[in-house]
């Protein structure tokens, strides 16, 4: 193996793939990157056997070839610090290799690459398209409510509720929930349920920005995103996602409704976290006429008040949250205008953007001490 290829094309590709190294060291080899040369280009991979990340760059190739590159990690801090300059990459000692750049030169050990994890089979069940900007928007909606708790893993995943042309992704930890709700060209019709880790799918999210369209292949146990030159693949949770559309209030249960600018509703909020260390980071809203009076304190800190302009429907409501969560909304919301329908001060309520029925985030308000 021999092949000659620019920095910056080696490290965008180990930055795609960096992600699924092994963070354990159970198996050597999953510490390693498999590079595989040949057809012009250079083939990356790694894998923790939860998922896998594959990722192709350009390449002159004098000499096809494969090899792991036995610390991935190590490598791709290499890399990263290597000079702007060409890099030619060769094969020592069997399965050794010489990175070469200028005048210099580093010599990495390797593994033969036959011992490298093979890729799941893209011939899944069902599969389609999606157009990249509108998948990453609606992952990136969904996840705000994912867990990190690992002791109920399918709480930390996202549900991809298909049905046919319609996509819903659905996250939720019991706090609060997100549907955020899209079509795809799919390739039958065909209803589905499947759980994906919500930071693997979040990763894929953040590469398909850029992306004219993300292919969307599942199986049985796998679910495979492809976008451009970089392919992710992921094992499935499995188990009993939480039935979701009961916990969404009908319509006829609003009682308040408020109508506010995002970014002066944020900034207040970003104040108020300042002021706000309790374990559940609670702000008192105060819906009246015209304005929410916002209102936070730690004994220990100091208090805010602050009167935000607001369009309130309803009887007047004193309402308590936690705070970080109507901000994890702000953030991944795009309207300039922010709805809250609320059914009262200790039953749920959701957050909808202006002229977008399809976000909706249910968030559950705080029991607040006299």
């Amino acid at each position: 193996m021999n092949f000659h290829c620019q920095r910056e094309d080696l490290l965008f590709g180990l930055q795609v793939i960096g992600k699924a190294i092994s963070a354990k060291n159970t198996m050597p080899i999953l510490s390693g990157i498999l590079i595989i040369a040949a057809e012009q280009q250079i083939t990356l991979r790694a894998t923790d056997l939860d998922i896998a990340i594959q990722c192709s760059v350009p390449a002159d190739i004098a000499a096809e070839g494969s090899l792991v590159i036995a610390d991935g990690k190590r490598f791709i801090d290499i890399v990263r610090q290597l000079p702007d300059h060409d890099i030619n990459i060769s094969l020592i000692n069997d399965c050794d290799i010489n990175i070469n750049y200028g005048v210099s030169s580093i010599n990495m050990r390797g593994l033969e690459s036959d011992q490298f994890p093979q890729l799941p089979s893209l011939n899944g069940e069902i599969s389609g398209t999606m157009q990249g900007s509108i998948f990453a928007r609606l992952v990136k909606q969904a996840a705000i409510a994912s867990s990190n708790d690992e002791i109920q893993p399918i709480l930390t995943g996202i549900m991809l509720d298909i049905e046919n042309e319609n996509i819903n992704f659905v996250a939720t930890d019991f706090h609060r929930l997100t549907l955020a709700r899209g079509v795809w060209d799919c390739d039958q019709q065909r209803s589905i349920k499947v759980i994906v880790p919500a930071k693997t799918i979040l990763d894929a999210a953040n590469l398909a920005d850029a992306e004219e369209q993300v292919h969307i292949n599942i199986s049985n146990n796998n679910i495979c995103f492809r976008m451009g030159s970089a392919v992710f693949f992921s094992r499935l949770i499995s188990g009993q996602f939480p039935d979701y559309r009961p916990i969404i209030p009908k319509a006829e249960a609003f009682k308040h409704q408020v109508f506010v600018k995002n970014s002066t509703f944020g900034s207040s909020l970003k104040r108020a976290s300042l002021l706000s260390k309790d374990p559940n980071n609670t702000v008192r809203l105060e819906m009246r006429e015209g304005q929410i009076v916002m209102t936070a304190n730690t004994s220990d800190i100091g208090n805010i008040r602050e009167i935000i302009p607001a369009d309130y429907q309803g009887e007047e409501l004193l309402v308590g949250y936690n705070l970080k969560y109507i901000l994890d909304f702000l953030k991944v919301s795009n309207s300039e205008n922010i709805y809250m329908k609320l059914t009262g001060n200790l039953t749920p309520g959701i957050m909808t953007e202006e002229e977008n029925e399809h976000f909706t985030y249910v968030i559950l308000p705080l029991r607040l001490a006299n």
